[in-house]
């Protein structure tokens, strides 16, 4: 187990240090010049220059990439072009409200999909999991900004129960998250559905059958576990999917998250601030996809001996 973890841990490193480098990489080459967008439009070329000696910008390109790595191992990510505030500073108060959306979104998602997959396989080819498939399926269908905006208008304009939007009270998740969680539902309902299936019909599960058990506890104890492994892994990747694409979700709901903050860099041209998203977006989903790596080795054992083995 700690030879996994460690191999685990080390290929994490690994992949932030490709996403850095690939953003510096990306960043250096794109048409942009730091200088111009700091001094303004009408600033004389002196200053511009001036500007851009002092940022670094005349050094070798080895240089500026080893001092952008010290400068990361550091925590600092540098300063905005458009408002000169601290991007790692920016990227800590934002960051809270995109993991709690994606967090919660993902839970939602899971509870919404694995109960609706449980039904139906425990009713297969019923009244119960045509219904089941079908309310996972109307989810899908469903683009999330219409029924973000269908939301609002219900349980936030006609009947105040939740905010209209921001982030004000403690209530504010809940449209988001159930919005995110019901659209994205249907997956994890059909991939759970065809798992458990597969499960019941092994041997274990008959023998546990023959025993006496009652079917909700040969659902639950034995078959339910081993069909949540490819859930797992779904789990990890939708948590990645959702880290990069809440955009529209938090510009319908009015939150100040990552989404948010990345396209008012992209229209300003601020490059430190967008290129502190990537990062930190990239980290997080590094740091995801180790723990689900640990959650699916904890639910199947003989992941560890083959991949250590």
């Amino acid at each position: 187990m700690t030879r996994f973890i460690i191999r685990r841990l080390i290929g994490g490193v690994a992949v932030i240090w490709g996403i850095v480098t690939l953003v510096f990489i990306i960043g250096d080459a794109l048409p942009i010049n730091p200088a111009r967008i700091i001094a303004g439009p009408n600033a004389p070329a002196s200053v511009v220059r001036s500007i851009y000696n002092q940022l670094g910008l005349n050094r070798p390109l080895p240089q500026r990439y080893l001092s952008y790595l010290w400068q990361l191992l550091h925590g600092d990510l540098g300063q905005s072009y458009a408002t000169n505030q601290n991007v790692s500073q920016a990227l800590m108060q934002r960051l809270p409200f995109t993991l709690e959306l994606v967090t919660l979104s993902v839970i939602g998602e899971l509870l919404i999909g694995v109960s609706l997959a449980m039904i139906a396989a425990a009713h297969r080819r019923s009244f119960w999991d045509g219904a089941a498939s079908v309310t996972a399926l109307s989810g899908l269908m469903l683009p999330s900004f219409w029924l973000a905006l269908v939301l609002l208008y219900i349980l936030g304009y006609r009947w105040p129960i939740f905010p209209l939007g921001g982030v004000s009270s403690p209530s504010w998740v809940v449209l988001p998250a159930f919005t995110l969680a019901f659209t994205g539902a249907a997956y994890y309902t059909r991939i759970g559905r065809a798992s458990l299936i597969e499960e019941l019909s092994k041997d274990y599960v008959r023998t546990a059958r023959s025993k006496g058990l009652k079917p909700s506890h040969v659902l639950y104890k034995h078959a339910l576990r081993n069909a949540l492994r490819p859930i797992v892994t779904m789990a990890g990747l939708d948590f990645a999917t959702l880290m990069g694409g809440v955009l529209v979700i938090e510009q319908v709901f009015g939150i100040p998250g990552l989404g948010t903050l990345a396209w008012t860099a992209v229209l300003q041209n601020d490059l430190p601030m967008l290129e502190g998203v990537i990062i930190v977006i990239g980290v997080v989903i590094v740091i995801m996809t180790i723990l689900t790596d640990f959650v699916y080795a904890w639910l199947d054992p003989r992941v560890i001996v083959r991949n250590t083995g």
